[in-house]
């Protein structure tokens, strides 16, 4: 569900729509961004501190919201007097808020870079921040109001969708790829560039060979990917359905520690967790520290035949690739499924085929990994998608993980998106140890 920046600070982060609470809340600016400043509310209720070209916000819900959907987004620049609708629920005598179209025409950017339209109606109310300015021609969405002008004039102000663009590619890189599609990053959903590699038949006993100098930095790179992604803890939001089907959202406070642990707990709650618990449905997969162990198994597996691809690109940006497999008897990739019968877990642990991906950038950056594995049943065609990128905090930047896919087949295709946010980084001094009780 998206609004404003301002209208997610006056109502918290937690927030019920019909019936539904919300799992997480992502904002876009803060009072330390550039170009913030004191904003006044609409009928003199107060002010905020924010950059007003950035007043945006997503609230994250549990569950879909039945019967509820959206439009389409433009992102092309508008045309001098284009004509608009503006829908909003404004505040108004009747305590119940009521659906109001204002018609309008635009009529340049502000000084913010907000957009502004003038309208010749009942004069807007506050109370519709949030609302959406709809092309009177595309019936897309081209804006999110986010205030009125001041003085007598009748202007509408809204955040152009470009950055509501950019803000859902920053923040819910799964949002994107559907509302967005035309927008060039590298995906968590995409599918590999290659077919998996078909390595030649080796002709009797033979040493093994030496890897390819370029292998041998991959190598060092993903060790130290694994190495440096220490003392961390982060919210860690998911969303479970199968095939297109979206069931639950849910989301937990995971720490890591100087040996490379990961737990989680319940936002607020001291118990910690030594994997994510499994979601309230009748079937479900789950991930876990594949963003950690899979650059580790990169790096220090010795059975991981590894090979190098030719490049690709994702828009400008030329991506290194390089394909990897082990076979079953190589022993490097486990798998573990757990049953319910009745109220007792079973679980199992077994090592299987497997291959995957590696995307490098020309920096020489780790951008992605991704695994696959040729599983036997009761589950099939397990896949894996790990994203990176960097943090910028306190000054410092980090290299840390963002998005965690992972996906199986059980009679449907099962799935678990996982999304990294709010980082609080520990000082390299500091060792974290959490008790093993």
């Amino acid at each position: 569900m998206g609004t404003n920046y301002h209208v997610a600070q006056l109502m918290g982060k937690n927030i019920r729509i019909q019936g539904v609470s919300s799992a997480h809340r992502y904002l876009d600016p803060d009072a330390n961004d550039v170009g913030s400043h004191d904003v006044n509310f609409a009928d003199g209720h107060g002010s905020l501190k924010y950059n007003p070209a950035h007043d945006l916000a997503v609230y994250e819900m549990r569950r879909p919201l039945k019967r509820f959907h959206g439009v389409g987004f433009e992102v092309d620049d508008l045309e001098s007097n284009s004509e608009a609708d503006i829908y909003a629920y404004p505040f108004h005598w009747n305590p119940k808020r009521g659906l109001v179209c204002w018609h309008g025409r635009f009529v340049g950017k502000t000084a913010d870079g907000l957009l502004a339209f003038r309208y010749d109606d009942e004069r807007v109310r506050g109370g519709a921040s949030g609302g959406i300015v709809v092309d009177g021609k595309t019936q897309k969405i081209i804006g999110i109001l986010s205030g009125i002008g001041e003085g007598e004039d009748r202007i509408a102000l809204a955040v152009p969708v470009k950055e509501l663009e950019d803000f859902v590619t920053r923040t819910q890189p799964y949002l994107q790829a559907s509302l967005f599609p035309k927008t060039v990053f590298v995906s968590p959903v995409a599918a590999d560039f290659y077919p998996p590699y078909i390595w030649p038949r080796a002709e009797g006993l033979s040493d093994r060979p030496a890897e390819a100098l370029a292998v041998f930095k991959l190598r060092l790179t993903a060790q130290h990917l694994a190495d440096s992604m220490r003392n961390f803890t982060a919210t860690e939001t998911f969303a479970w359905g199968h095939d297109n089907e979206h069931e639950l959202t849910d989301a937990y406070e995971t720490l890591i520690v100087d040996d490379g642990r990961q737990r989680w707990r319940r936002a607020g709650g001291k118990k910690f967790y030594d994997s994510v618990p499994f979601p309230p449905l009748g079937e479900a997969i789950v991930s876990g520290g594949e963003w950690s162990w899979l650059p580790e198994m990169v790096g220090t597996e010795l059975n991981l035949k590894i090979h190098q691809a030719p490049d690709a690109a994702v828009g400008d940006q030329t991506i290194h690739v390089f394909q990897y497999a082990a076979k079953v008897e190589d022993e490097v990739c486990l798998f573990r499924s757990v049953m319910n019968y009745g109220f007792i877990p079973h679980s199992t642990s077994k090592f299987y085929d497997c291959h995957g991906e590696v995307w490098v950038d020309e920096s020489g950056i780790i951008l992605r990994i991704s695994q696959a594995l040729d599983l036997s049943g009761p589950w099939y065609r397990w896949r894996g998608v790990m994203t990176y990128g960097w943090l910028e905090k306190d000054g410092q930047r980090y290299l840390v993980p963002i998005t965690i896919t992972t996906q199986a087949e059980h009679n449907k295709m099962y799935w678990c998106h996982g999304l990294f946010t709010d980082y609080e980084m520990f000082g390299v001094k500091t060792r974290l140890l959490v008790s093993a009780r």
